[in-house]
Order: C-alpha cells, then structure tokens, then sequence
C-alpha cells in the first residue's frame, strides 16, 4: 500500500472526520428542512474539513472519492463564496474529472488554479475529451470508454446519475468513425415508452448522413438501395421480429440499456428479454450491457455464457445524495448520514390540515422534485389534492399543452387542472406526444412538481433536485434494491446541482406505504444491494421443476403463485422447447436437464409431436406450443387468416375465434389486470380495435368508447362493472387512462402477438397468398392504410402520418405505389402553421 492511501484509509477511519462529516450533515438538515442555518463550523473545523476531502480525493478507490465529492457537496451552499472553499473545491473537482460539477462549485475556475490543478485539467481535458463534442469524460467514464474500447462484449453497472446514456451514445459514435461507416447497430430498450426518447436523442447526436436512426423492425422502402447503415432502437419484441427476416441488414452491435429487466423475477416480460439477446448472440452480434447499481454486472455475461473479464462496476457517483424519512404515522422524521447514526427530528411528521402539501412546498420550493405514487390512481389524486390549492401558472407554454390536451384527448382530463397549476402527472398509460411535452415542461422547470408511477424506473431520464417517495412498492411488491436505488438515484442532475435529496415518506399506516420502516429502510440508511441472482442460473424457487410442470400441463409446485409467475415459468417453458427445436444449447437447457431427469425425453416426444416451423417458434415464444399445434391441426386449405373486411362484427368474431384457439379464458383472465375477466369484455375490444385499426383520430376513439358505455350503462373498474355516469369527470378519466393502456398493453402487445402467431401458421400452411392480410400489423400501427404504415416506420408518429397522408400527400414521392422520397422542406414551409402549430413543432424536430 503506497503513503498515499496510508493516508486515504486513516482519514476514513478518523473519528473525528466522522464528527466533522455528521455536523456537516445537521447543517446541511436544518438548512433543508427548517430554512434556518444555526449550525456553524468553527474556522479551524472548517479548514480541517477541507483538507480531509483534499486527502480522500487523491484515493484510487470509490469510497474515499466519494466522501470526497460528499464534502464539497454539503459546504457548497453555505461557502460557495468563500475563496478558500473555491480553491479546495477546484482542486477536488478536477482530480474526480467531474468538469460539470466543477463548472458549478467554482464558476471561473480559473481564478482559483493552482499550476498543479491546471496542469491537471488541461491534461484531462485532452485525454478525457469526450469523441466529437466540447465535454469530458469523468474520470471513472473515461476509465469505462477505454475499457469497452477494447472489448467484443461488454457489462457494466454504475449509479443512475452515472450517464450511461452518455456513454453509450459517445461509444457508438466511436464505432462509427472508427469503423468508419460500416456497421449497423441496435440498442435494445424494455418498453416502447423509451423509443421515442431515445430515437430523439440519437438523432441530435449522430451526425454521419449515412446513418438513419430507426425504431420499428422495418428498413423502409425509401432507404433500400442507397448504402445506408443503421442505429434501431427496438423492444425485445422489435428484434425478434427483425432477426426474423432474413432480408434485413445484419446486425453488428448491440447495447442492452436497463439491462436488470432480463433477470427481473416480477416482471413478466423478462424472458422475452432473455430470448431476444440470445437469439442476437447466435447471430455472432457484440453484446453490450447497461444496468443501474448492479454490484454483480458480469452476471450478464455469465447468462450468455461470455467471458466475465470484460466487466466494470463503477460505485462512484457524479452527484451526492442526502437521505430523509418523514413519518406522518410517529410523528417523527430523520436524516440517515454517512457515519450511519441517524440524525432524528422530533417535530416533523405533524398531522395537520394539508400536511403532506404543507411538506411539497416547503421542501420543494423553487426547485424540480419527482413524487413517486406507485400506483396510477394515487399518483392521478396526489396530484390532484396537491394542485388544488396553488396559483395558477398563466404560462403560455403550458397553456399551448392544455390546447392541445382539449383537442387531442378530452377537455375533462385531470391533466388540464394539474397542468394550470403548474403540477402533471407521469406514467405509462399517457399517450406519448403528451408525455413528450410533459417532459419537456419539467425538464425547463416551467413544471416544478411531477407525480409519477414506475414509468421512471423504466430509464426515462428526469433527474430532479428533490424525490419524494410516498410508497415502498411497485404495484403490490415491496421495491427490491435495484429498484429502489434507480428510482432514488435520480435525486440530483448532474451539471445543474451538487447533491439531490431523497425523501422517502409514510403518509399513513397502510400497505406498502413505509409500513415496517425499520425493516423497510435498511435499503435507504445502509445504500446496500445485494448480488442479484437469477432463476436462470440459480433455478431457485422450483423454477426448474414449475418449468417441466409447465410443458406437461401439470399443476405449479404452489397453490397460491401469482400470475406473473405463471407467465414467466409458461414462457421459459417455451423457450426450453424452441432451444429443443433448434438444437440450441444455453444455460436455460442445461440447467433444464440437469434439474429434471425426465426432461429429455419429454422434450423429443414434444419435438416429434410438434408441427410448427422453428421459425415460428422463435418469434412467438410467448405463445403455449400445445395451443400452436392445436390451431395447425383445425386450418383448413383454403382458409384465410383474417376477413377482407373490417367491422366491429368481424373484429369481434375474430376475437371470438382467438379466445377458443388460445385458451383466453384461462390465460387471460387472471392477475392485477387481466385482459379479459369475462368473455364480455370482446365486445368492447371489438369497437376499440375498430376504431384503431381504421385510423381513427385518439380523441374521437375516446368519445366513440364514451358512446359505447352510454349504451351499455356500466364501464368496467378494478375487475367489475359499476354504472356510468357520462357526468362523471370521474368516470371519464377512467375510461381515458383504460383506453390508452388497452391500445399500448392489449391491442399493441398481447392481442397483436396472438395475431402474429395465428397469421404465421396460416401462411405455413396454406401460402402467403392465400392467408392475405396481416392484422398484427394493422393492430401495431393503428391503421391499414399502407402509406400511414410507411411513414411511422421512418420514425413519423401515427398522427403526424395521417396528418400528412390526408392534407399533405403531394410532398410524397411513390414508385408502383411505393413510398421512395418525402421532400420534408417543402412539406414544413407548406403546412398551416396556425390550423397545425403544434404538429408542425414536431415535424421540426424529426426533420431539421
């Protein structure tokens, strides 16, 4: 051990850095929660402090950096005006290689150099510039880029504030020089809320002509044959569907982002996950591996069977984080500190009129803060109880997004009375242009409060300065480490602030709300995540056993599984018997023959049972091989897949059809939010489907459905039907936020994938031809209509593409009916900028 880190590990065991550290915390506290700054550093601890996060900064080693950075970050407030805080915060700053927080805490940091911290930062500056652009690498980000650099595979995990999107955007823009145009390239993202952000931002940051950002499994007509490569943006799905055309271009890279969501026990879409990449890996493509705080990252590698050395853990975080718990239920709150003793607040927590708005405001004033709900219903009424009491805004930007609201879903959706005040509401079941916009609003703090469900932990980027977590649970599961760490990590924004609060608060003694804190809060107090382990590898729980259960149609080893646990073992089952198929060996079939000593000969009687082709297997895995072949067995020669014509009747006979054929009954009916509790429920999916497929404007689908439940006199809520009240704004919203959720959850995802399927084995076996049209791909793009089809797969949305097809479809140029050129000038100047001004802002930003 050299003298220096003699150094580093006696400071951090110091006591009385420890007393130091914890005084800083106390007025860092009462400064946040009182507004009051009573506590004051003598001069001689003030000059102790500093010279203490000088020593920690010089350590190789997270730990001490962090402290480090820790101390800078709770003095700034109180001292960034202080000369001597000035020229110690520089030169930290600059041996951390965090530039953006350097640009902060100093400003001019010029002023303040000494020739050691110049030299310093003009070499860093130079090594650890950023490819093609003005920024710089930290210098764990640098350490990362140059280790991926020479790399074939890659995992890695770090903080959330960490930027992984920022390196893998500076990687990909590497491959592309550096390989100088020559390879195409996918990241993969878990939900199709992600695309768009993602897309978006590529496309700022690419600036080879020859490459084209795209997001659907389609390389579209009007790119073909013009030597283009590619950066697609896909959903495991998405791939699936791409790797499954043999015509599309190959692929040569691929950045798994959130790369947690394929060992995720609770999520149901995890082994779709896991069947995506590994048919990408078949296909010799460069896997890359992102994750939040992950402190085993080359489990990845591990699960596709890759070499575990080319893995990096970064613990080192670009900004620091304070931790608060407010209890409304004791009466009390607190501060967990770096030293582990909790700093305890006797007076917080009191049970008056409005008391959690009275906590909002205080703390939230004038700067971003996230409210985390869990649920959409609370998340919808916090907003609403929080907003009903502030000034109205008078924003001409949030006044532009009501308009827009009123026109393009309902003008009674609660959204307009958040948005008035300056407040909104986030998840997933909004559409994506609304979402959009609310982002943008938040992100230029022309919105300070926004209420939000899980959607953020899907990787939508909105850090804040203040997250506020009134529940400790997604749905009806307590969050597990990882979760909790990505969610709260987003307390704090790199380049706008030091340090984010994280106030986790229990409102009352209810379920999932903070309900044991002493157990419930070790995650918080301790900032502790333990190795994940996945079912795949470990095969706990029986998975192995419930997979075999699964393939034999025998009963689970429980009585009491849940329904995402059903669909997981059913889909891994599944994906047992395409590896069966294929003569595939993973980890997932190894481990299946070795836990089940009978599983080798259920699989090649299955094998020689088995009359769908490999190829549908793979891109339906999703999908019972029993209920396959059992549909093959009834198709006759002459059948078609779909009828010619589309009406509510023959799209509720057709879902009449798929409920028999797939057993909906018993595979859909089950769980939080099953599809389709009662068969009655296909008529409403009928006049939906309808309406979507034939490209029916959102608004005017919300009030079709509102006529629809006029006539029937009952809507359906939380698994049953009360009566409907059309003057119920209550009743309205309802039947909007289901609407939208039906459209991306049901029709989008499930009802398209049992489409896809049926359409598939109808092709095998009669023809092409004689199968006709595809309505998986009318149900994806909401419309039959083939330019509208086109359009949206060059990255044009649904609205804007009918917009364009109905008003504007001079500025197209087609070949026997083929889409081959869009002259997107023209287009922008000739649109009607004051019928249009809010589609022709988006257009802008797709084309210029």
């Amino acid at each position: 051990m050299t003298w220096l880190e003699t150094m580093v590990n006696r400071a951090l065991n110091d006591p009385y850095l420890n007393e130091l550290t914890r005084k800083l915390e106390l007025k860092y506290a009462h400064n946040f929660l009182y507004q009051k700054d009573n506590i004051v550093l003598t001069e001689k601890e003030f000059d102790d402090v500093l010279r203490f996060a000088d020593i920690l900064s010089r350590s190789s080693e997270a730990e001490g950096r962090n402290k480090a950075y820790k101390i800078i970050s709770l003095l700034y407030d109180a001292y960034k005006d202080d000369i001597q805080f000035q020229y110690y915060a520089n030169s930290i700053l600059t041996k951390l290689g965090n530039f953006a927080s350097l640009n902060i805490a100093v400003g001019n940091s010029e002023t303040v150099d000494t020739l050691e911290t110049a030299l310093e930062k003009e070499i860093k500056k130079v090594y650890q510039k950023v490819p093609f652009n003005d920024l710089v690498f930290t210098d764990p980000q640098y350490q990362l880029f140059e280790a991926m650099k020479d790399s074939n595979h890659f995992s890695f995990s770090g903080p959330t504030s960490f930027g992984k999107s920022f390196i893998m955007d500076a990687f990909i823009q590497y491959i592309i020089t550096e390989r100088h145009g020559i390879d195409n390239i996918v990241i993969l993202v878990p939900t199709r809320a992600l695309i768009n952000q993602v897309t978006a931002r590529l496309k700022k940051t690419i600036t080879d002509e020859n490459y084209k950002v795209l997001a659907h499994p389609v390389v579209p007509a009007i790119y073909k044959n013009r030597m283009l490569k590619y950066v697609f943006v896909f959903t495991p799905e998405r791939l699936i569907s791409y790797l499954g055309e043999r015509e599309n271009p190959v692929i040569n890279y691929m950045f798994v982002d959130e790369a947690h969501k394929i060992i995720a026990e609770k999520d149901s879409r995890s082994p779709l996950y896991y069947h995506a990449i590994l048919l990408a890996e078949r296909k010799s493509i460069k896997l890359y591996f992102a994750s939040p705080n992950i402190p085993n990252a080359d489990v990845f590698l591990q699960l596709f069977e890759k070499s575990v050395d080319e893995q990096m853990i970064i613990r080192e975080s670009p900004v620091s984080q304070n931790r608060f718990f407010v209890d409304y239920v004791e009466g009390n709150g607190r501060m967990f500190t770096e030293t582990g003793e909790d700093i305890v607040f006797d007076d917080l927590g009191k049970r008056e009129h409005g008391y959690v708005s009275k906590l909002l405001r205080k703390l939230g004033y004038d700067c971003k803060n996230i409210v985390y709900c869990n649920t959409v219903a609370d998340t919808i009424d916090f907003a609403l109880q929080f907003s009903k009491n502030l000034p109205e805004q008078n924003d001409p930007r949030i006044d532009s997004l009501i308009e827009l609201i009123k026109t393009y879903v309902h003008k009674e959706y609660f959204l307009i009375d958040c948005l008035k005040k300056g407040v909104a509401f986030h998840f997933g079941r909004l559409p994506q242009r609304i979402r959009e916009r609310i982002e943008k609003l938040f992100e230029e703090k022309v919105i300070d409060y926004m209420f939000c469900t899980s959607t953020l932990l899907e990787g939508v980027n909105l850090p804040a300065k203040n997250i506020f977590i009134f529940s400790n649970a997604i749905g009806n599961s307590k969050f597990s480490d990882v979760d909790f760490w990505n969610l709260a990590g987003r307390a704090g924004r790199l380049s706008k602030e030091l340090s984010g609060n994280i106030i986790c608060v229990r409102i009352e003694d209810k379920k999932n709300r903070w309900d044991t804190p002493h157990k419930d809060l070790e995650v918080v107090r301790n900032k502790k995540i333990d190795d994940v382990q996945p079912l795949v590898i470990k095969g706990q729980k029986n998975f192995y056993t419930n997979l075999d259960h699964s393939l034999r149609s025998k009963d689970f080893t429980r009585v009491n599984y849940s329904q995402t646990e059903k669909e997981v073992w059913d889909h891994y089952a599944n994906i047992v018997f395409t590896h069966q198929a294929s003569k595939t060996d993973s980890i997932l079939m190894s481990n299946f023959l070795r836990k089940n000593t009978d599983g080798k000969k259920l699989l090649e009687r299955m094998d020689k049972e088995n009359h769908i082709p490999l190829h549908i297997l793979e891109q339906c895995s999703n999908i019972k091989v029993s209920y396959q072949n059992s549909i093959w067995e009834k198709i006759s020669g002459e059948e078609k897949a779909f009828p010619e014509d589309i009406t509510t009747q023959t799209c509720q006979a057709v879902l009449e059809k798929m409920y028999d054929y797939y057993n909906w009954g018993e595979e859909e009916s089950k769980g939080r939010n099953p599809m389709v509790k009662q068969r009655t429920r296909l008529q409403y999916f009928a006049v939906l489907m309808y309406s979507w497929m034939k490209s029916t404007p959102l608004n005017m689908m919300i009030i079709n459905i509102i006529n629809y439940y006029k006539k029937k006199g009952e809507i359906w809520d939380k698994n049953e039907t009360i009566p409907f009240d059309p003057n119920n704004r209550n009743h309205i919203n309802l039947i909007i936020n289901n609407l939208i959720s039906d459209i991306d959850n049901v029709l989008r995802f499930k009802i398209k994938n049992y489409f896809l399927n049926y359409h598939l084995i109808v092709s095998e076996k009669v023809g092409k031809e004689i199968a006709g049209a595809n309505w998986a791909e009318y149900v994806e793009y909401g419309t039959t209509d083939s330019v509208i089809i086109e359009l949206q797969n060059i990255g044009i949305p649904r609205h804007l593409s009918m917009m364009i097809k109905d008003d504007y479809a001079k500025f197209l140029t087609f070949e026997d009916g083929v889409l081959v050129d869009i002259n997107a000038e023209a287009l922008i100047e000739n649109i009607d900028c004051d019928k249009y001004k809010d589609e022709l802002e988006e257009l802008r930003e797709i084309f210029l």
